[in-house]
């Protein structure tokens, strides 16, 4: 633990942030940062232009606090990298971040696992990966996903826009059918196989009863 969640705590971090003119990477993991301390941090974070790499897992976020982190997703983001793993974010957040990543360029990696976004905040966020997001590492593990948010997926691999290279979707409640049609949607995405071709990309996907695996030409598509 970093500081000891206390507003004065997160105040003076704020000011050393908003005042810093090197600091690019901040990790805060399990501080047990709950919104109130975050919308302290936040004085400092929308202030900064360099910290490009922000981790904030194993906290007490909700969705009032990604609310507020929104902001840091606008046009003029410098963030290429966000942690939220294993806070308590569900629905309503996947909603704001759907939102936020419509007009974000800057974002390549994201982490959400262990929230509880359901199929229906799933949707919502995969619907804000548009022409403009950058996004090629996307984990959305343990989020209890289901088909609502395969059609999407489906849909967004099918227009060819998303250069995924890794996506993980382990420990959801997908289907041997979701597993099916998302594995087939990446295998017939021209645009990830016309930029990674050389590379092998990874689609963790989760177990069936009869241990689930597909290996193709291009493409490792692993179930764990």
């Amino acid at each position: 633990m970093i500081f000891s969640s206390q507003v004065s705590d997160a105040y003076c971090l704020a000011k050393s942030i908003s005042q810093s003119e090197s600091l690019t990477t901040l990790i805060l993991q399990s501080n047990l940062i709950d919104d109130d301390l975050l919308r302290m941090l936040m004085t400092g974070l929308i202030k900064s232009s360099q910290i490009t790499s922000l981790d904030l897992a194993h906290n007490k976020i909700t969705n009032h606090g990604v609310r507020l982190l929104s902001k840091l997703l606008d046009k003029s983001s410098v963030l290429t990298s966000l942690n939220l793993a294993d806070n308590q974010i569900n629905t309503e957040g996947g909603r704001y971040l759907g939102r936020a990543l419509r007009a974000n360029e800057s974002l390549v990696d994201m982490n959400l696992r262990l929230n509880r976004l359901m199929d229906d905040g799933g949707r919502m966020l995969l619907e804000g990966l548009c022409d403009t997001c950058k996004i090629i590492h996307l984990n959305l593990s343990g989020n209890l996903l289901a088909r609502q948010t395969t059609i999407m997926l489906m849909h967004i691999l099918a227009e060819g826009n998303l250069l995924l290279e890794s996506l993980d979707l382990s420990c959801n409640e997908l289907t041997n059918r979701d597993l099916h049609d998302i594995a087939k949607a990446m295998e017939e995405n021209e645009v990830i196989h016309q930029y990674y071709q050389p590379l092998i990309c990874f689609l963790v996907l989760g177990l069936d009863k009869h241990g689930f695996a597909i290996e193709q030409s291009n493409w490792r598509i692993c179930c764990i």
